[in-house]
């Protein structure tokens, strides 16, 4: 029957420690790691296989010298602990050395109807989460009129889809209400007293918001009622949409090339208007940060109107 000796057994110990600890740092800084390229998180997610294969060869010659009849143990736990300290290693440099918000903004978006904070700020959203900042959502509109419906189900899905998104883009809260849709003007008030109250309770360094330009009513109608109830707001970044006209000229972007994808995945949570919307399409959406990022001088942005722009 095979047993570890006493050394074995303490190695193995100090190896689950070590893993558990890597396993802990990965997940503290899960964020930053999303915000990398694809092909960087690729690479991390096969760094445990890599911890057996790439020094398995040197590791193997080593270990028969020490001990012939455990040569494959031993290679096999050099090589992963090899590996792991390599590991170690950068994620003390990320916990050292990665850029630290000299103070901690709270963010507040503000969309008339699901998918409209996703479309104008949705990356930026994600990139002050990644930064260390608190970020919040409002939509005031569950926006029932634009379900196509084909089926005729009853229950509008829009809501928990508008959930999901949040939940890509790392909201530490998003609220829906129930305000009617294509009638907001007629709430105008209302709206405005949720907005401040909500900057009351959490008072927001930046807010994001519809544009003076949009010619839908519901839109116009979440852009005045912010205008006056984000008054004491530093920061308010006005942002575009599809019926947004070209009188916009934006002159705030925000860098969003590491964050793109998860807009793009928080679009894709909106289920019921995908196969609908043409301005919901992948290609669209990365078309608009090009251009948005080619003003800016810059791989890819989202562009806004600073109404106030506080640094």
């Amino acid at each position: 029957m095979f047993m570890f000796s006493i050394q074995e057994a303490i190695l193995l110990c100090i190896y689950s420690i070590i893993l558990l600890l890597v396993a802990y740092q990965l997940f503290r800084f899960r964020l930053v790691l999303m915000g990398l390229p694809a092909p960087a998180r690729r690479a991390i997610s096969a760094l445990p296989l890599l911890a057996v294969l790439m020094p398995a060869n040197g590791a193997f010659e080593f270990a028969s010298a020490i001990h012939p009849a455990l040569s494959i143990f031993y290679a096999l736990q050099l090589a992963s602990f090899i590996v792991l300290a390599f590991i170690i290693f950068n994620l003390i440099w990320l916990i050292r050395f990665m850029s630290k918000p000299q103070k901690k903004l709270v963010v507040l978006a503000v969309g008339a109807h699901p998918d409209d904070i996703e479309l104008g700020c949705g990356a930026a959203l994600l990139r002050y989460k990644v930064e260390g900042h608190e970020t919040h959502g409002i939509i005031f509109s569950a926006g029932e009129v634009g379900v196509i419906n084909p089926l005729g189900i009853k229950d509008n899905p829009r809501k928990k889809e508008a959930e999901k998104g949040g939940r890509v883009m790392k909201l530490d809260s998003l609220t829906v209400h129930a305000f009617p849709d294509t009638k907001l003007g007629s709430r105008q008030d209302d709206i405005k007293h949720v907005i401040e109250e909500v900057t009351r309770q959490l008072h927001p360094d930046v807010v994001f918001t519809h544009n003076r330009h949009d010619f839908h009513c519901d839109h116009h109608a979440v852009f005045l009622a912010t205008m006056e109830a984000a008054r004491g707001v530093p920061t308010i970044l006005c942002y575009e949409n599809p019926n947004t006209p070209p009188d916009f000229q934006p002159n705030c972007y925000i860098d969003v090339s590491l964050y793109l994808e998860y807009k793009i995945k928080a679009l894709k949570c909106h289920v019921s208007q995908t196969a609908y919307r043409s301005y919901l399409e992948e290609d669209v959406i990365h078309s608009l940060a090009r251009v948005r990022g080619g003003q800016a001088r810059i791989h890819a942005a989202e562009a806004f109107e600073a109404v106030r722009f506080t640094v």
